[in-house]
């Protein structure tokens, strides 16, 4: 799945994951998601771009419009504090588009969110105010449970039949 989002419910912490080829489909279809489970974005996430992830198909431009969908999904929003969005990009064919998307939108006053990129787990979950035992479990994905996944197009999953 080129994008998976995971939260974990005791660390009010979501986790979205990207991998392999990601669409600007893709992308929008987490932006719907957003908007169809709100609590899904008013708490702080961790961004993990895996080895192997680019954005190749998706115009840097193309963020723009995807960046003003955001804006719309977050109006209504109320926060108490501005939510964090870190960033770890493990993809150097991804980090045009991760500094793209960091560097060129007022993320604070429209989405009430502050964004950063670091190199490594720790100094993510250091800014994300995590203790050592909570880092451990985010870079490890323990406690993390998957409540999306999106792939553009699906791919056929088979169940077992009962």
């Amino acid at each position: 799945m080129p994008i998976v989002l995971r939260h974990n419910q005791e660390l009010e912490l979501s986790l979205a994951e990207y991998r392999g080829p990601v669409s600007l489909a893709e992308l929008e279809a987490v932006a719907a998601y957003g908007a169809q489970n709100p609590s899904f974005l008013q708490c702080d996430c961790l961004n993990l771009v895996l080895p192997g992830a680019n954005f190749d198909s998706v115009e840097v431009t193309a963020l723009d419009n995807l960046f003003g969908r955001y804006k719309l999904i977050f109006a209504p929003m109320e926060f108490q504090i501005v939510r964090r969005s870190a960033w770890i990009c493990l993809s150097p064919a991804a980090q045009a588009h991760i500094d793209y998307w960091i560097g060129g939108h007022d993320l604070r006053e429209a989405l009430s969110s502050t964004l950063r990129q670091f190199l490594a787990y720790s100094e993510a979950g250091d800014w994300l105010v995590l203790n050592e035992a909570e880092i451990v479990a985010l870079e490890s994905g323990a406690g993390f449970t998957e409540v999306a996944n999106f792939e553009d197009p699906p791919s056929v999953t088979r169940t077992a039949a009962r």
